[in-house]
């Protein structure tokens, strides 16, 4: 990958669209699920630590191989030393990784993470997050990226802030529309993310709830892009929208695509869960597998009228072949029902 990365991205797309990156559930696997329904999606990795890269090569030989259907992969980091963030980069731009871009988390409004230094921290230690960007553009071909926030407790210039981001070396910037001190709660506000597009060169993304594909493309007006957070959660179908109904694949499906939603099948339900499932145990093996999987299977089809007989049942599920057994039971007793979509009330 090339410094112009972002920029070639943007001629190649209408607008980019992302799946927000959050710790401890978008790994590998659930990256894959994603991709698998909407490959158009560009992925952001968990955040690591820049000096757990630099200092466990398991980690790194843990975090950053992926699977091709995950490309182009963007890797998340944060620290605060930037000699650190060099020495990270370095690893994550060796070529046989094949990682796409490096992310700097700016954004994370998490107690423990702003009383270390890192992540939304960095709003008003300002200094510290030029630096970064600096050494990290230096140490690597990688383009590197930004996600922040409007400012940290609505006193800082975010256009301000996000001119030097660029003039140190960032060639895309992510901005989600509430404060630091907001956190989650609060309506995200984009209005200061328009203005700021008009005073950057570079691409502009905006974050904040986002319901839908449609709902993304109708709110960032003059931006590059949106991100997906909370809609995401298991559902690979929020990343699509009424032009891929339109035309291509999806065009047959159109009658199940209602203000913005995609009503999946019991049958596509079950299919996603399946897949989620192989692939978290290729990529973390069996022991970690039954431990990572029991909050991922049961939200695929929360929707399903018959969900609570099953959840103990998958929330406490110990192996793969397990879980094999209680989805072939899904299909089998409700093999009637498997073209049904249960978000449209059409099972009972």
């Amino acid at each position: 990958m090339s410094k112009s990365f972002w920029q070639d991205q943007i001629h190649h797309h209408e607008k980019l669209v992302f799946l927000a990156p959050m710790d401890g559930y978008w790994d590998s696997a659930y990256r894959q699920s994603m991709k698998r329904i909407s490959p158009h999606v560009f992925c952001i990795s968990e955040f690591y630590s820049a000096d757990g890269l630099i200092h466990s090569k398991f980690l790194a030989d843990s975090v950053l191989p992926h699977q091709t259907i995950e490309d182009p992969l963007i890797i998340q980091i944060f620290g605060k030393d930037p000699e650190v963030f060099a020495k990270a980069a370095k690893i994550i731009s060796d070529p046989s990784y094949n990682i796409a871009g490096i992310d700097v988390n700016m954004g994370c409004p998490a107690k423990k993470v702003v009383r270390s230094g890192h992540g939304s921290s960095l709003l008003i230690n300002e200094n510290t997050a030029f630096d970064i960007v600096k050494a990290l553009d230096e140490a690597t071909h990688l383009p590197i990226s930004v996600k922040t926030r409007l400012s940290f407790d609505g006193n800082q210039d975010l256009i301000k802030f996000a001119q030097w981001l660029q003039k140190a070396g960032a060639k895309l910037i992510t901005i989600h529309g509430r404060t630091a001190k907001q956190a989650y709660t609060w309506n995200a506000d984009f209005t200061n993310i328009y203005e700021l597009k008009k005073n950057l060169d570079i691409p502009v993304i905006g974050n904040g709830d986002v319901e839908n594909y449609d709902d993304g493309m109708s709110k960032i007006q003059n931006l590059d892009g949106f991100m997906i957070w909370r809609k995401s959660f298991w559902n690979p179908w929020a990343f699509l929208g009424t032009k891929h109904f339109e035309s291509g694949i999806w065009k047959d499906h159109i009658s199940w695509f209602k203000n913005g939603i995609y009503h999946p099948t019991l049958g596509e339900m079950l299919e996603a869960m399946d897949f989620h499932a192989e692939k978290l145990v290729a990529t973390k093996g069996e022991k970690k597998w039954s431990l990572e999987i029991r909050k991922h299977l049961v939200q695929y089809i929360k929707s399903f009228p018959w969900v609570k007989e099953y959840r103990k049942r998958l929330v406490t599920t110990e192996s793969y072949g397990q879980t094999q057994e209680t989805i072939a039971e899904l299909r089998n007793k409700f093999s009637a029902d498997l073209l049904k979509r249960p978000g449209l009330g059409e099972i009972e």
